[in-house]
C-alpha cells in the first residue's frame, strides 16, 4: 500500500473526520480540535496520511518570508494522532522540513518514539484521575493541601461556580500578565472568542472561583473539557489569595465536583518548581510530553537557535 502524506492548509481538509479522530485517540487532546487551532492559531496547515489515518496540526507564521512552526498560546501539546508512524517517521519527519525549515512543535505523551528519533525535549505534565469517589481521591492529597483548604473555609472563603470568562481571564492577565511577555492581548481575545463560541453548544468551557466574604476574587480558574479531560488552561491567584490558600480551596472543589466521572484532570504542568509542587500536592501522577525544535535552514540562517 502507499503511504500518501499530505500538508494541506486547514480549510481544505474534512472537519468531520479530523475532529472524528481526535475525539477517537487516547492521544487527541482538546488543542488538536479543528475549532480550537482555528480560533487560538495564527495560521495552521494539517498533516494528513493515508486518509484520516494519521493526522498531525502545524501551526504557523512568516517572518522574512520564511514560514515557520510555532506553538499558539494556550495549547500545551499538539503532535501527531492517529496510527503510530512506526517505520515511516523519518519519511514523515522530512516532509515537515521540507514545508517548515524552522520551528517549534509541541509532540504529544503518546509521540515518544518520534520524539526520541528527533531528540526532543521531554517537558512534564500532572495528571489526575477523577472517576474515583472523592473520598479515595483525597487520601492521596498531600497533609498540608488538606489542611490548607480547611483554613481556607475557616477563613470564611466561598468557592464560586459562578464568575464570567471575561472576569477569569482579566484576573489572570493582572496577576500573570507580566510573567508571561509572550502572551499578547490578542491572545486573550481569541481564547475568550473560543470560550464564548462553544458556550452557545455545549458547557465545555466553565470557570471556578474563590472568593472573601467582603467579595473579592481571590483564585480564579479557568478550565475546557473533552470526553477525556478537563484542562486547567488559566489558573491565577493573588497574594490575599496565596495567604488565605483560596487556590487550595479552589482545586479542592473542583475535583470533589467532577469525581466519580470518567475524566482526567489536566493541571497543564509545570515545568516551573513552585507550581509543579503545589499541583503535585493533590497526588497526581506525570505524564511527559516533548518539545520538538529544529532548523534546517541553509547557513548563515542555519545559526539561529
Amino acid at each position: 500500500m502507499k503511504y500518501k502524506i499530505e500538508i494541506l492548509p486547514s480549510n481544505q481538509i474534512n472537519k468531520e473526520k479530523w475532529n472524528h479522530l481526535v475525539s477517537a485517540s487516547s492521544n487527541g487532546l482538546i488543542y488538536a480540535q479543528y475549532n480550537y487551532l482555528d480560533f487560538v492559531a495564527d495560521h495552521w496547515d494539517a498533516l494528513i496520511i493515508n486518509n484520516y489515518e494519521t493526522i498531525m496540526p502545524i501551526t504557523w507564521r512568516t517572518k522574512a518570508g520564511i514560514k515557520y512552526a510555532y506553538t499558539p498560546a494556550f495549547t500545551q501539546q499538539l503532535g501527531f494522532i492517529g496510527a503510530p508512524l512506526e517505520e515511516h517517521t523519518e519519511r514523515v519527519v522530512k516532509r515537515i522540513y521540507s514545508t517548515f525549515r524552522y520551528g517549534s512543535i509541541l509532540l504529544n505523551a503518546g509521540n515518544s518514539i518520534t520524539a526520541k528519533i528527533v531528540q526532543a525535549y521531554p517537558k512534564p505534565n500532572l495528571l489526575l484521575n477523577l472517576e474515583r469517589p472523592f473520598n479515595e481521591i483525597k487520601l492521596m492529597f498531600r497533609k498540608d493541601h488538606t489542611q490548607n483548604a480547611q483554613k481556607a473555609i475557616n477563613n470564611g472563603l466561598i468557592y464560586s461556580e459562578i464568575i464570567p470568562i471575561e472576569k477569569a481571564i482579566s484576573f489572570y492577565q493582572l496577576i500573570n500578565g507580566a510573567k508571561t511577555p509572550h502572551i499578547a492581548a490578542s491572545n486573550y481575545q481569541r481564547l475568550n472568542d473560543y470560550c464564548n463560541s462553544i458556550l452557545k453548544f455545549n458547557q465545555n468551557c466553565f470557570t471556578r472561583a474563590v472568593i472573601n466574604d467582603q467579595g473579592n476574587l481571590l483564585s480564579s480558574a479557568l478550565f475546557l473539557k473533552d470526553g477525556k479531560r478537563i484542562y486547567n488552561i488559566m489558573n491565577a491567584t493573588s497574594e490575599m489569595g496565596r495567604n488565605e490558600k483560596a487556590n487550595h480551596l479552589l482545586f479542592h472543589h473542583v475535583i470533589q465536583e467532577f469525581s466519580e466521572k470518567k475524566l482526567t484532570l489536566d493541571f497543564e504542568g509545570s515545568s516551573i518548581p513552585g507550581i509543579k509542587h503545589f499541583y503535585e500536592g493533590f497526588g497526581c501522577y506525570e505524564e511527559i510530553y516533548y518539545l520538538w525544535h529544529y532548523n534546517k535552514l541553509p547557513f548563515p540562517l542555519s545559526l539561529i537557535p
